[in-house]
């Protein structure tokens, strides 16, 4: 089986774009997000996947332009699980810290296929642990650094945005930055650690949740949210890419490779040990596009044929039946919500 690439989901970028929007300007964010192969808004497919690597480019694209290799630390203030969602939720809503990091721990892999989360008790304090997935390609001192948002925003909710904790690791090894890390979250820093990490008082696992929901989530809840978790084959991946990339007309199988960062004979050749094709992915992608509006959308046959790059409405109405045995206004009346 072809190795997969660590995926996360959309929402993981949470206000990292309106960050660097208000720390560079408006059009440095939107190079930053080319140059990283990312739409103009990331979060705008609620509960798809992306490849990891597209945010270590993002965040150090931020950093170069903005002439600084500690720009990670920019987002500590800003970035919190509630931007994540359900998955965020389920997290808070625990009955207290401990049960949190927990809830955390046995959900990690909805919100990303490679990372990983773990509660380590060392005695008097206790470690939670988080090792990201994509950690090799430059950028990743930057996500880094910004991930310490996320991992104290969950101890802070329980008690209190003052809280801090006992020290934090980083698994980067660059000991000039410590003082200024130290100096900028008045935290002691441990570096060239294995993952990155806080350390708690055990006493403050056992904090109650203050805060009662008016309506709970569940893991199913976060399961739905995330379309049941990341793809599980390459198949799957590059999928989740052509949906994602046809809405911004940038759908080739050189982009697609460029963004998992592979070569396109390498995703050609992984591909057809998977018994398929770019253009076979390509054709299911439009099938798929075209059902969904079809039984969800006033749009017109021919409309649809326009979207989806078919040279006339009577190519792409052929090329419908041949799949799904119906014409396309066939496939509408059987399946339209609105025309029952």
């Amino acid at each position: 089986m072809t190795n997969l690439p660590p995926m996360t989901i959309s929402e993981s970028f949470g206000s990292i774009p309106d960050v660097i929007a208000s720390k560079l300007g408006v059009h440095a964010l939107e190079r930053c997000l080319a140059k990283a192969g990312l739409p103009e808004n990331p979060n705008a497919f609620v509960g798809a996947y992306v490849p990891q690597i597209s945010l270590n480019r993002l965040l150090d694209e931020a950093a170069q332009s903005a002439g600084n290799d500690m720009f990670g630390l920019e987002f500590v203030d800003h970035l919190c699980v509630r931007e994540y969602g359900a998955w965020g939720d389920y997290i808070l809503e625990a009955p207290n810290l401990g049960s949190a990091l927990k809830r955390a721990e046995s959900i990690i892999h909805l919100h990303a296929n490679k990372d990983r989360l773990r509660l380590r008790n060392s005695g008097e304090t206790t470690f939670f642990e988080y090792r990201f997935g994509e950690r090799i390609s430059p950028g990743y001192r930057q996500v880094a650094l910004a991930a310490l948002g996320p991992l104290l925003s969950i101890p802070r909710y329980f008690l209190g945005s003052n809280w801090q904790p006992v020290s934090i690791g980083l698994d980067i090894s660059d000991a000039s930055s410590r003082r200024l890390i130290e100096t900028r979250l008045n935290i002691d820093v441990r570096l060239g650690e294995a993952c990155l990490s806080l350390e708690l008082h055990n006493a403050d696992l056992a904090c109650n949740n203050r805060r009662v929901p008016s309506v709970w989530t569940t893991r199913a809840d976060v399961e739905r949210a995330c379309n049941g978790g990341p793809p599980s084959t390459l198949v799957e991946c590059v999928m989740e890419l052509i949906h994602q990339m046809k809405e911004r007309d940038e759908l080739t199988l050189d982009s697609v490779a460029s963004t998992l960062a592979i070569s396109r004979r390498t995703l050609q050749r992984n591909l057809n040990r998977e018994g398929v094709t770019f253009r076979c992915l390509v054709g299911l992608a439009k099938m798929r596009r075209a059902r969904d509006l079809l039984a969800g959308s006033p749009v017109t046959v021919s409309e649809i044929a326009m979207s989806l790059d078919y040279s006339t409405p009577g190519h792409f109405a052929r090329a419908f039946k041949r799949v799904h045995g119906l014409s396309p206004l066939q496939y509408r009346h059987a399946n339209c919500i609105h025309l029952k």
